[in-house]
């Protein structure tokens, strides 16, 4: 698969005025001596940004974007999980090798896939998505499109945006279990969880589920199917979701913070669309798409680590 990288570079330039010097009035006393120390320093004194308060300790950020469009974010507190899969998994690849991963440090993880509304405040009105609405997630956006949309944010609100490693990924879809999803072990449920290919889908693709309907035919609105206990949404299904990894094989051992391989030639998607079977949405499912790719079925959610 063909790799791409879109490097941003952004130039800011500050214009100084300069006073006449000249004046008719007599020099001014000087004023008494200040203990600088003392006196408060923030970015407004020092002509700069004021710093974005500190989210507070085990409560959701919402970042208001704008003209009433918010983004809601939830604390993932650090931990471990077992990723990957077991042998005996039904639907299981060969590259999910089950390993102890730690995470050292929490994070804060969309709620929800990035909405086709936070797309347009963030990114200046454009919508590149094949199913237009507000709230359904953002698609036809390419792993480089994600990483732009991170860095705008991240201007637009003084926090640091990124997207998440595929194992903050899975550990957050997870919610704690060790099961094939996040909500058990059974597929017969999965239409109450996430939006995949069941019989509501009209697509003439091979694969589907006729014995279930999730109510989508495409896309969903991002907050139409049940959360997992962590208060995430479609982390089974709807879209496809960007990790920043590089895809590569796992470790065989235990590991603290992963962030995949140093280099690659496609990047790591998560958790399944609209357009696939019910086994491309388990947690450990893995696909890996060129950075450059653009579909109906790929979007993404964004990650803030804790201060």
């Amino acid at each position: 698969m063909r790799s791409a990288m879109l490097i941003v570079v952004l130039a800011m330039f500050i214009t100084v005025g300069c006073k006449n010097e000249e004046t008719k009035d007599p020099p001014k006393p000087a004023p008494p001596e200040r203990d600088q120390a003392k006196e408060p320093r923030d970015a407004a004194s020092l002509g700069g940004q004021v710093p974005p308060p500190k989210p507070a300790a085990g409560k959701p950020v919402v970042e208001d974007l704008g003209g009433g469009v918010k983004l809601t974010l939830m604390p993932i507190a650090a931990g471990k999980l077992m990723m990957g899969s077991p042998a005996g998994e039904e639907g299981r690849s060969d590259d999910e090798v089950q390993h102890e991963v730690i995470l050292s440090k929490g994070f804060y993880m969309g709620q929800t896939e990035v909405t086709q509304g936070q797309w347009k405040a963030v990114m200046g009105g454009e919508n590149p998505s094949s199913f237009k609405g507000d709230d359904l997630p953002v698609e036809q956006v390419s792993w480089n499109d994600a990483v732009a949309f991170c860095q705008k944010l991240s201007q637009k609100t003084g926090r640091k945006y990124r997207l998440p490693t595929e194992a903050a990924w899975e550990y957050a879809c997870r919610a704690g279990t060790t099961t094939r999803f996040s909500f058990g072990d059974r597929y017969a449920d999965l239409h109450k969880h996430g939006n995949y290919c069941d019989r509501s889908n009209t697509s003439d693709i091979p694969v589907q589920d006729k014995t279930n309907d999730d109510g989508s035919d495409k896309t969903s609105a991002v907050s139409k199917y049940t959360a997992n206990t962590w208060g995430l949404q479609d982390m089974h299904g709807n879209v496809w979701e960007w990790c920043n990894d590089w895809f590569g094989d796992y470790p065989r051992g235990a590991v603290t913070d992963p962030k995949g391989p140093a280099n690659g030639e496609s990047r790591v998607a998560r958790g399944g669309s609209w357009f696939d079977y019910p086994q491309s949405c388990r947690a450990a499912f893995r696909l890996d798409y060129s950075p450059v790719l653009r579909l109906n079925n790929v979007g993404f959610r964004v990650v803030l680590d804790f201060e």
